[in-house]
């Protein structure tokens, strides 16, 4: 029942909204509803939801707690949203003040592209694009700012700072997320693909900010990714967050936000092709995004782009995203290792995917920590060993269940593969 109630969201969340079931919220007992906002909390979706429930007049047909729930979250969230903005303006005036060259890769640049208004997303962190020359001088300028670095893990991943608040306790209350007191991290990315976990070899321009553009929110200018450059960011960040397991649907709704937004721009589009169209992988990258992005909310792949993004791989991944893709979705991408599969299909090397299936399979790190939100009634140490604790069991259990499901589906995957490219004529 939870998933037929988890549908039915998306289908009022789909833009041609051709797919609502307003009917199956009707027999949904309270704990399904409690569950239903957690799920919705993880998936970048409750604000949105709500904002659709209200623009459409509908918002009646949900229980009245939900209701409440919903505006509770919306109502943190826009206080949320002003902290955030005032953050943003704080560190990107010290480095327009010390001469950091920069791009900003998401956030206040999707606006309003990918979403209407800043407070119906929930953001966590800041991501940045930095000239190499000035990787130190940005450092120096968020520390000088309250922010301070984490140890680096390798050259290639972006450099993560942080504010250290000593009154955050651990939760396991999805409605924390939406705190103002919930920290954002900013991330310092020194490219656009960061590819050696993935071992997927996507070599992109190096022209990045000098193709950046000015821009102007809330009476704060900044510099952020031209509309080309920002889109194949936003394609590849959902491309690497679904191979790694863990990729909130928010990305592929605002993805549809822009693409129907945006689907009589041809000259756009006809720009945006010849950007991609001798980066390998960047095209059959583009094209699972927005057939998952169709899939799932409507976002329709504008007619520039149908021959651009033909590739032999085609069939490969409209059959994942026909058996697995959907499905993934909706846990986001997070319940289950078919993700594999698709990851199989961009790595060359058969050494390089053993060792990445093996380490996707088995993995004999740690398993990372539930997110630290805040927890406005305290939580105790112990409390917070305990948590710490049953989120490793959980993710022992997963990995254990998963991995198995894998082994029993991958026979399968690779008769129906091989049928799908013989039908194709691919093979």
């Amino acid at each position: 029942m939870s998933r037929e109630l988890h549908k039915a969201i998306l289908g009022e969340l789909h833009l041609s909204k051709g797919e609502t079931r307003p009917a199956s919220w009707l027999s949904c007992s309270p704990r399904k509803w409690e569950a239903a906002l957690a799920w919705l909390d993880l998936s970048g979706l409750a604000i949105y939801f709500l904002q659709r429930m209200q623009s459409t007049h509908r918002l009646h047909l949900l229980p009245d707690d939900v209701a409440q729930a919903l505006e509770r979250r919306a109502a943190a969230n826009r206080i949320r949203s002003e902290a955030i903005l005032e953050e943003f303006r704080t560190f990107i005036d010290a480095f327009e003040q010390t001469g950091v060259k920069y791009s900003v890769l998401k956030g206040i640049s999707l606006l309003p592209d990918y979403c209407p208004e800043m407070a119906f997303r929930t953001q966590y962190d800041h991501d940045i694009l930095v000239a190499p020359e000035s990787f130190d001088g940005a450092g120096r300028a968020l520390v000088g700012t309250g922010f301070h670095p984490r140890i680096e893990v390798s050259a290639e991943a972006p450099l993560v700072y942080r504010k250290v608040d000593p009154e955050i306790r651990f939760s396991q209350r999805s409605e924390a997320l939406y705190s103002p007191r919930l920290e954002r991290s900013i991330e310092l990315h020194r490219k656009l693909w960061e590819g050696d976990e993935e071992r997927i070899h996507i070599r992109l321009a190096d022209d990045f900010l000098d193709r950046s553009h000015r821009r102007l929110w809330e009476g704060i200018p900044f510099t952020a990714l031209c509309d080309e450059d920002c889109l194949l960011f936003q394609i590849l960040h959902a491309f690497k967050h679904i191979l790694r397991n863990w990729c909130r649907l928010s990305i592929f709704l605002e993805i549809s936000w822009f693409l129907n937004r945006r689907a009589a721009e041809s000259a756009f589009w006809h720009r945006f092709a010849g950007r991609i169209q001798n980066v390998r992988w960047a095209p059959e990258a583009t094209l699972l995004v927005f057939m998952l992005a169709e899939r799932l909310f409507g976002g329709t792949i504008p007619a520039p782009l149908r021959d651009p993004l033909r590739s032999p791989l085609a069939p490969a991944l409209q059959l994942w995203i026909e058996r697995y893709g959907r499905h993934s979705a909706l846990s986001n991408f997070h319940g289950d290792k078919s993700s594999l599969f698709l990851h199989r299909e961009f790595v060359d090397n058969p050494s390089e995917w053993s060792m990445v299936r093996r380490r996707r399979l088995f993995p004999l790190h740690r398993p990372h920590r539930p997110p630290a939100v805040v927890f406005q009634r305290g939580f105790s140490a112990l409390g917070r060993i305990w948590m710490e604790k049953a989120h490793a069991l959980r993710r022992l259990r997963f990995h254990g269940f998963a991995g198995l499901r894998y082994v029993v589906e991958y026979p399968r995957w690779i008769v129906l593969r091989r049928l799908r490219l013989a039908d194709s004529g691919n093979l």
